[in-house]
Parts: C-alpha cells; sequence; structure tokens
C-alpha cells in the first residue's frame, strides 16, 4: 500500500507539477507563444502536446524488460532483459520530428513518447493534460509582464523526472479570476 501511495504521489503529482513549471519556463523564453496563448486560449490544447515533447517531466524509464527479442542497431536485446527507456531521447529522434530541437506548437502529427506506451501508458495522461491546460492559459491570461528571475533555474538532481526545484518569476500585476 505504502509503494501505491508513493507512486500515486510521484505519477500525479511531481510529473504534472514538472510539466506546469517546464512550461512556464518555456513560455517564458518563447514570448510570441506566450502571446498567442494569451489571445488564444483553446490553443493550449495544442502546446501542451508540444511542452509534452518537447519539455517533458519523465525522461528515463528504468527498470523495464524486453518483451520479445529485439534488434536496435544492429545489436540484439533478449526477451526479458532489462532495458531502460529514454522517452525525452525519442521525442527528439529526428527521424519522426521534423526540426526536433525546435520547439514548435503548431507542429503536426505529434506522437511524443511522454506518457509512455502499452501496459505503462500513464492513466492520469487526461488528467494531467487538462491541469497543464488550465494552469498555463490562467498564468498567461493573468500575470501582468512576468519575467523570468534565474534562467536557467536549478533543476532536481534526477535522472528520471526533469524539472527545477523552484522557478522564481516577478511579474507586475494579477488580473482578477
Amino acid at each position: 500500500m505504502i509503494s501505491t501511495l508513493v507512486l500515486l504521489l510521484i505519477a500525479g503529482h511531481e510529473t504534472t507539477v514538472n510539466l506546469i513549471t517546464n512550461g512556464w519556463l518555456t513560455l517564458q523564453r518563447h514570448p510570441e507563444v506566450l502571446q498567442r496563448l494569451r489571445s488564444e486560449p483553446r490553443f493550449a490544447i495544442r502546446l501542451v502536446e508540444e511542452l509534452l515533447r518537447y519539455e517533458p517531466s519523465v525522461h528515463i524509464l528504468p527498470f523495464r524488460s524486453a518483451i520479445s527479442d529485439i534488434e536496435v542497431g544492429g545489436t540484439t536485446i533478449r526477451m526479458g532483459h532489462p532495458i531502460a527507456v529514454l522517452l525525452a531521447s525519442g521525442n527528439r529522434d529526428p527521424q519522426c520530428f521534423p526540426h526536433a530541437d525546435r520547439f514548435d506548437p503548431d507542429r503536426t502529427d505529434n506522437v511524443h513518447l511522454s506518457f509512455a506506451g502499452g501496459i505503462h501508458y500513464c492513466l492520469g495522461a487526461p488528467l494531467a493534460r487538462l491541469e497543464a491546460q488550465l494552469a498555463l492559459t490562467q498564468l498567461a491570461r493573468r500575470l501582468r509582464n512576468p519575467r523570468l528571475l534565474a534562467d536557467p533555474p536549478p533543476y532536481r538532481p534526477s535522472p528520471i523526472l526533469r524539472g527545477p526545484v523552484h522557478l522564481a518569476v516577478a511579474y507586475d500585476s494579477v488580473e482578477p479570476a
């Protein structure tokens, strides 16, 4: 029961916090996209999909096993052998994503790996998407003249989860809800 609760805390909280924080950081670095989100709130749907690809919360899924023999780069990985899935690397694969290192919320066919797949597909994916869409849209709409106080911010020292320890932002005012 304890391990399930820890899993829910990490999978259901930390990943979404990092998605929102990574998203806000990316928007601060791309003010034209932030302005577009202010004027087109429905743009948040496409924006979050690109954020999931470009700055995913989870970079690596360790402790997996190959479910069948597979050949990768001329090497055979045998069924049952341990593997680590590099989600962030796959999300930047230039064979799958043209201009993979460019942040492009208008990207089409954005079939990213950020929620994994198969039996490991994230059950909370719809909720995480919605939370990020709502949070980023409200931040964009309500904060006047937001600006980063430190870039890059300090990051957590985790090879699995990627997100800032904190994101210091100044702003001039907050619009009413």
